[in-house]
């Protein structure tokens, strides 16, 4: 999509950059409104149903954009209604999609883990699984985008490229709604930010009151009384000055324990949510950044050449490969040694990997820089004046796009461990009546994320007004050095998530699921 803004609507390869950056931080960010509708008012599946269609809609609008004579933009070509128009006609769309998103990301995984059952031990493995072969999956779909599709666009246009995907996108849509009858559809809750609210003012309103000895003098109604939630979490003891808030007092700010444990486990996860920011925010320049110097080395593959965007193929392979060594290899010797690995280390492993891919990545671009010097290609450049194209094939530069293969390939590898642990602990260490919440959070990590990594972008090319790091002009800037800051700052990150999740404490299992495992 970056060479798309950059080559089809004529923006420059910074401001490309970080619109497609706000428009992914977007995307990341409306699952919050999702989550809430799922979980307080209308339910996981009708909410993935609606804002499917919301999806599809913003999904033929840009094949529309694209196929429309006087919509239609192409290369150095204004449009018949004008380059502004359709850039502004596009954005609309965009941000459809943006928000149909928002309906989709936060349930469907969680609408898929419901379909196991909390209290079974073996399918809570079955659950886990299920969650590193769903964002296989979406993976898969990936890699047939930056093959198959991508390929369409640069052959057929724009327009048979992005239809191919809203077609079948409408074939998914039928084949939801098709398994109706078959799905576990677990029932609203209600709001769980009016139950989060509610435990923190009882909190406040009674801290002044002596705790209670137990904590079963704290206040849990009876089975056949009428409650707030009808699922039961057990009494933890960090985050003990929320307790107060479950003294039974019969006031206005009456809580169950339950409420007031489903509270804790929620906050719990915040420091883990602002470490894992870092981690996408220090993910994206791999997918934002790579394509544009990789538009101007050498793309053959035999007698073809491949586009630039392609490449990124590599990173679906290293989430595929690793999904496999890690389920089927790397798991089952973990449990047989009896040292599972917990989903903190997991996510953990991953921010080591990204590192790498980030370093690979700046040692890649400091070698074509390298290559570039070399072989006077800028001194070329120079002497084509206000005419040279970076994109003719003069300047092309002797160094494969292959190399690249490298920090995307790490990146998948690292997104098994960091996103797919993050998904699951998100989903698992919340209450059943805030799941979609808590997997909107996980999203949200990747809003926050793409977002500070718009705002560093934009930091950097403040700073650095007459040497872009991020040049228009990939023959040109210092890429590298953007990299080698990336990964400086996600070393720094690392070191903060371990200090936190080795203080962190996993939910403890019901009474009901420890009976299930001793059997």
């Amino acid at each position: 999509m970056g060479l798309y803004l950059k080559n089809i609507l004529g923006y420059q390869a910074d401001t490309a950059s970080q619109l497609l950056q706000v428009w992914k931080a977007t995307v990341y960010l409306t699952p919050l409104i999702g989550a809430y509708l799922a979980d307080a008012v209308m339910g996981r599946f009708w909410v993935i149903l609606v804002f499917s269609i919301v999806y599809m809609l913003g999904m033929l609008g840009i094949t529309l954009v694209n196929l429309i004579p006087a919509l239609k933009p192409l290369a150095g070509i204004t449009p018949p209604v004008g380059m502004s128009a359709t850039r502004d006609i596009f954005w609309a769309f965009m941000y459809l999609t943006a928000l149909g998103s928002g309906g989709i990301k936060p349930c469907v995984s969680s609408f898929g883990g419901d379909q196991f059952k909390e209290d079974s031990p073996r399918e809570r493995k079955w659950r886990s699984r299920f969650f590193n072969f769903f964002y296989a999956v979406i993976n898969i779909g990936s890699l047939v985008a930056t093959t198959v599709v991508v390929g369409v666009q640069e052959s057929k246009g724009y327009g048979i490229g992005f239809g191919i995907p809203t077609i079948f996108f409408g074939v998914a849509i039928a084949a939801f709604i098709f398994g109706y009858k078959l799905y576990v559809r677990l029932p609203v809750e209600g709001s769980p930010f009016t139950r989060i609210w509610r435990v923190c003012a009882g909190a406040v309103a009674k801290r002044k009151m002596a705790a209670p000895a137990s904590p079963t003098d704290l206040y849990e109604p009876p089975p056949d009384a009428k409650k707030n939630v009808q699922f039961k979490m057990p009494h933890t003891h960090h985050m003990q000055c929320l307790d107060k808030a479950a003294i039974n007092t019969g006031d206005i700010y009456q809580v169950s324990l339950t409420e007031v444990e489903e509270t804790k486990a929620f906050l719990g996860i915040v420091p883990l949510f602002m470490c894992i920011c870092i981690y996408q925010m220090a993910y994206d320049p791999i997918f934002t950044l790579l394509p544009y110097p990789g538009n101007v080395m050498d793309r053959r593959m035999g007698s073809t050449e491949i586009p630039a965007s392609s490449i990124s193929f590599a990173n679906t392979f290293g989430v595929l490969f690793t999904v496999a060594i890690y389920d089927f290899i790397v798991v089952p010797i973990t449990q047989k040694m009896n040292r599972p690995i917990s989903m903190t280390l997991r996510i953990g492993l991953g921010f080591v990997i990204q590192i790498m891919a980030l370093v690979s990545a700046a040692l890649i671009e400091m070698a074509r820089y390298k290559l570039v010097q070399s072989k006077g290609l800028v001194a070329k450049f120079n002497a084509g004046g206000a005419t040279a194209d970076a994109m003719n094939p003069a300047y092309t530069e002797p160094m494969s796009i292959w190399w690249q293969f490298i920090p995307y390939f790490l990146t998948g590898m690292s997104e098994v461990f960091t996103n797919i642990g993050t998904m699951e602990l998100f989903y698992t260490q919340v209450s059943p009546g805030m799941r979609s919440l808590g997997t909107s959070v996980y999203l949200l990590t990747v809003a926050v994320g793409t977002y500070m990594a718009s705002a560093l972008n934009m930091l950097v090319t403040v700073a650095s007004p007459n040497d872009l790091w991020v040049a228009n002009n990939p023959l040109f800037g210092h890429y590298d050095w953007y990299f080698w800051l990336n990964a400086a700052i996600l070393t720094a990150g690392l070191g903060a998530y371990v200090t936190i999740a080795r203080g962190y404490k996993e939910k403890p299992v019901t009474g009901a699921e420890q009976a299930k495992q001793a059997e």
